[in-house]
């Protein structure tokens, strides 16, 4: 990346969190953080604090000016949608008034379906997953249509949390927020409704599949016909079930990918063996716990009573963070509209462009003087490559909203009307061509991310802002945040799932089986490197998953690996052929700044397929000589890692 003005005049990495006592050599992440992490204190409405968190905080503050802004808007208009939502969530005497009569009519269709046919209608037209899944997605093995997947659904915690005999106390909890929600909601019986329900979600978990086999592409591609799919759970009310789900003819329903086959047994299993009657409780404190914080306080108390346990939360965060939050979730894209005209940072885009290009030369090099590759694979690799497209700040096309009615006054029911327009809108996809250039997420998103149906990396709007991107900034400094970030997203297309597809975002071999074995045996070091890890302050069986995290870790080191790769190649063209890295590694360490509750910490490790931050500032640098060679780190050093055990691609 060229730069106009001498490095010495533009910011260097942000050391003001600098621990001096903690050597580079044996904590890279506590030496660039150590004294934030002693000195921050997290507030009580905050479970962590991120460098993302710092610049969505930012960005909060701004959604909230602009809705609060929107001052006797055009009836009909996105901005009368976006601020009657808003007041309808800040005007709590009004959802005290209300009480449970938003979900009323719902409750009613429940307890009037007569049998399990009509129940399973009622099912797919309430606004919640209900006990199987279905949505629209691109077809990963023809990238160029949509199908229906079919999934796993049904609870309301993790899986893991219904059967891991230590987080037994979770479930407690989750058992004495049913009770309290179903007291609030006026039920009869709530402590006998609370075990019956609790012990139900305990079958349904009992044929869930794990976060690490969920997230394997192969394994979750079954692709059959709707008789086959009826076949493996005759007991289940199929044709009614969809039915409610939608009025598209059935024939677009002929074929559908069915993502966990041996659950949809286990499901309609289920379906036949437990009663209409606790079917129907079950779904009606389905129903309350979903709109729980929308809801009176007694069983909004009873649902931050639950959030405390399972995070480690102290306050309820603001209402009005709770009234962005809830416009930003359900009318995200025309918030995003708005935001984009008063913060796009446009002078971003170029320098993000100018990254991606430098990232993917990067890579090309790699990939050409990779020796563990076959040339046919090789080649492959170059043209997925050379297909990755980049979205950066906003669409060009916006969504059409103007058939979805919001009510004044009436969150639930607007929310509920959201859910409605959404579900629609996915389902008129099927039978038509898929639209390649629509975005994955909203401008005012903190976040990247890489789509493999699509072979496309996305950088939002809100994303393009320091800590990540800073236009003032030394070259070195935007390569260990910002570029190192854009590597991320591009190893998401070679990372161990990411890699299963083609050019054209379509699920299909391209290795000869001698390359994925190579592959394979260096993914396997990394598992090997993560599975021991221990976050600091917690006990050592919580430690990180390394197959659960595989494809974030193999992301966060093809990302660094090419982002110093990159600013090789930047340097270069200024005509300096001996970098300093050590801006760039004191960068990477500032990115992942982070300071989390116990609790927070330790349900993460449970579900989130990312490391903790320290690991993923710490354990990448250990696997890159350019790390070894900026701090002359030695054996001894507490982030040395044996040759023999470290990993690059």
């Amino acid at each position: 990346m060229s730069c106009s003005k001498d490095d010495k005049e533009l910011a260097g990495p942000d050391l003001s969190g600098v621990d001096a006592a903690v050597r580079p050599q044996d904590d890279l992440y506590r030496h660039i953080n150590g004294t934030w992490l002693k000195e921050y204190q997290l507030p009580p409405d905050k479970v962590a604090f991120s460098s993302f968190d710092e610049v969505s905080d930012r960005v909060q503050e701004q959604l909230r000016a602009i809705i609060e802004g929107l001052e006797d808007p055009k009836p009909g208009s996105e901005a009368q949608q976006i601020r009657d939502v808003y007041d309808a969530r800040m005007n709590l005497d009004e959802i005290e008034q209300l009480g449970m009569t938003p979900l009323e009519d719902l409750f009613g269709q429940i307890d009037a379906a007569p049998g399990k046919p009509e129940l399973a209608k009622v099912m797919a037209e309430l606004p919640l997953g209900g006990l199987i899944g279905m949505g629209i997605s691109i077809d990963r093995k023809n990238s160029d249509a949509y199908i229906p997947e079919v999934s796993q659904s049904g609870l309301g915690m993790g899986e893991q949390y219904y059967r891991k005999p230590e987080l037994a106390s979770k479930r407690a909890a989750y058992r004495t927020l049913l009770e309290s929600i179903a007291k609030g909601a006026g039920f009869a019986d709530p402590a006998g409704m609370a075990d019956r329900v609790l012990e139900l979600e305990t079958r349904i978990a009992a044929g869930h599949w794990d976060n690490v086999k969920a997230r394997n592409t192969d394994a979750t591609y079954n692709r059959m016909s709707w008789t086959e799919m009826v076949a493996l759970a005759p007991q289940y009310d199929w044709d009614a079930w969809l039915s409610g789900m939608t009025e598209r003819p059935k024939n677009l329903f002929d074929t559908v990918v069915v993502r966990q086959p041996s659950y949809v047994t286990h499901a309609g299993n289920l379906w036949g063996e437990v009663d209409l009657a606790l079917w129907r409780e079950y779904l009606k404190l389905t129903l309350v716990r979903t709109y729980a914080r929308y809801l009176p306080k007694a069983v909004s108390d009873a649902n931050f009573e639950y959030v405390k346990v399972m995070n480690g939360l102290e306050k309820r965060p603001d209402t009005w963070k709770s009234a962005v939050a809830v416009v930003d979730d359900n009318l995200g894209e025309q918030l995003g509209k708005l935001y984009v005209d008063k913060h796009f940072p446009k002078e971003a885009k170029d320098q993000v462009l100018a990254m991606v290009d430098d990232l993917k030369a990067a890579y090309r090099e790699n990939f050409e003087n990779s020796g563990w590759m076959s040339p046919a694979t090789r080649a492959a690799a170059i043209a997925k490559l050379d297909k990755i497209q980049a979205h950066v700040g906003y669409p060009d096309k916006w969504q059409d909203y103007s058939g979805l009615t919001i009510t004044r006054g009436k969150l639930i029911q607007s929310l509920r009307a959201v859910n409605a327009f959404e579900s629609k809108r996915s389902m008129e996809r099927l039978g038509t061509p898929v639209d390649k250039a629509e975005w994955i997420s909203n401008p005012q998103t903190v976040n990247a991310f890489y789509a493999a149906v699509f072979n496309r990396i996305t950088f939002p709007a809100a994303f393009l802002q320091a800590p990540f991107f800073d236009k003032d900034a030394q070259p070195a400094v935007n390569f260990g945040a910002g570029a190192a970030v854009i590597g991320h997203e591009i190893g998401h297309g070679f990372d161990d799932q990411g890699s299963k597809y083609d050019g054209d975002g379509n699920l299909k071999d391209w290795w000869t089986p001698e390359d994925r074995a190579a592959f394979e045996a260096r993914t396997a070091k990394i598992v090997a490197q993560y599975d021991p890890l221990v976050p600091e302050g917690l006990a050592p069986e919580q430690h990180v998953d390394g197959k659960l995290t595989l494809g974030e870790n193999v992301a966060d080191l093809r990302g660094l690996q090419m982002s110093l790769a990159a600013f090789r190649i930047a340097e270069k063209r200024r005509g300096v052929d001996n970098p300093d890295y050590r801006p760039l590694f004191e960068a990477w360490a500032r990115n992942w700044r982070n300071k989390s509750t116990d609790e927070y910490a330790e349900r993460l490790l449970t579900s989130d397929t990312h490391a903790p931050a320290e690991f993923r500032a710490n354990q990448v640098v250990r696997n890159l000589p350019e790390f070894y060679a900026a701090y002359g780190v030695q054996e001894g050093d507490k982030l040395f890692l044996a040759e023999d055990q470290r990993v690059t691609f």
